[in-house]
């Protein structure tokens, strides 16, 4: 009898934790493993994805502190019986925790998908974290960084375990003519050179970096373009109102969300990841597939993924002032080669980050709960 297994996450709004989780499902679902996903507070745009035979359930969790959502929780595990829940992030942990009345009648892999940021280091978080952690029986993170991090707090009794993100290589592919994709999907001419950034509209991603850079570097670079591709998050608003009141904003390209990036991740020269912090950055995991290198942050996962000067560039990104000048040395005549650099990217995927080989790693992950 396949073992079962009950994903628990916030919803599956587009992301990259939501992401994992669908390519895990996707991938593992069969005689070995079976897989149901709860919803605590919505569906999310991303549930389409997931396979025949996986069962959603939404339990819709109210704004703050929802003391329903417990029994709601506890009348979900007693009607799907799982083997193993999968807590994804804090959240999820603590209600799952509190749904089995501080027991642990189910075996319990939580997952953390981000690192820690200062509001995760302050006393209270750290509490909850140690507090709930002894209900797990085992703990993993998606990037090396992360688990050292954790391994580093002793938040835990046990050694955490890594379980680094994947992504389709047969399907995030190179373009075939990157200039005439281009000119098609956003008319764009043989010269320009364009730099995009994935995601949410939160805090953490930086987006306000980017526009103020480009403000700075877009005399100097007159070819360079943005593309602002993304949906939802607190601060969505706020920086589509910044886009259109860029004193270059006919250069950015605002695209909202994308049900699928694929064909404008293979239109760009340069991917940017400004973010304060990551986890393993699946917009990154994606572009690199598709021969597309990255300029990332310091300290937010890229350093296991990205050999600076190799495949990628990996810089501190600290202000908006150090992004334009990063910019203006990739885009100088003294600037490395971007095609060699996705090159590489896409060879250093192909061996180490392909669904493959995340797949195995989740399976013996589950097979040895």
């Amino acid at each position: 009898m396949a073992l079962k297994i009950l994903h628990i996450v916030q919803s599956l709004e587009p992301g990259g934790m939501e992401n994992g989780i669908i390519n895990m499902v996707n991938l593992l679902s069969g005689d070995e493993l079976s897989f149901d996903v709860c919803c605590m507070t919505e569906v999310g745009r991303m549930a389409k994805r997931l396979p025949q035979g996986c069962q959603l359930h939404v339990l819709g969790k109210n704004s703050g502190l929802d003391w329903s959502l417990p029994r709601k929780l506890k009348e979900l595990l007693k009607a799907v019986n799982p083997d193993v829940l999968h807590t994804h992030n804090l959240g999820p942990l603590i209600y799952s925790c509190m749904a089995c009345l501080f027991r642990a009648p189910y075996r319990i892999l939580h997952g953390e998908h981000a690192s820690l940021t200062r509001t995760d280091l302050r006393l209270r978080k750290r509490i909850q974290r140690k507090l709930f952690y002894r209900f797990c029986t085992r703990i993993h993170t998606v990037g090396r960084a992360m688990t050292r991090q954790l391994d580093g707090l002793r938040l835990s009794s046990q050694s955490i375990l890594t379980l680094r993100n994947g992504v389709d290589t047969g399907r995030f592919i190179p373009a075939e003519d990157k200039v005439s994709q281009r000119e098609k999907l956003l008319g764009l001419g043989a010269d320009i050179q364009l730099v995009g950034i994935f995601g949410r509209f939160g805090p953490y991603k930086r987006h306000d970096f980017l526009l103020d850079a480009f403000a700075d570097i877009a005399v100097m670079c007159p070819n360079l373009h943005l593309l602002v591709a993304g949906g939802g998050g607190e601060l969505e608003d706020d920086i589509m109102a910044r886009i259109q009141k860029h004193s270059h904003g006919h250069r950015i390209h605002a695209l909202g969300f994308l049900e699928d990036p694929l064909s404008y991740y293979q239109c760009l020269d340069l991917l940017v990841i400004p973010s304060a912090n990551e986890g393993l950055s699946n917009c990154a995991l994606e572009a690199m597939s598709c021969e597309v290198p990255v300029l990332s942050n310091l300290n937010c996962g890229s350093e296991e993924l990205i050999t600076d000067g190799k495949d990628g560039i990996v810089r501190e990104i600290n202000s908006p002032d150090a992004l334009a000048k990063h910019f203006a040395w990739l885009f100088g005549f003294d600037g490395p080669n971007l095609q060699t650099l996705g090159a590489n990217a896409r060879q250093k995927i192909l061996k180490q980050f392909s669904l493959g080989v995340m797949a195995n790693a989740y399976l013996n992950a589950y097979r040895a709960l």
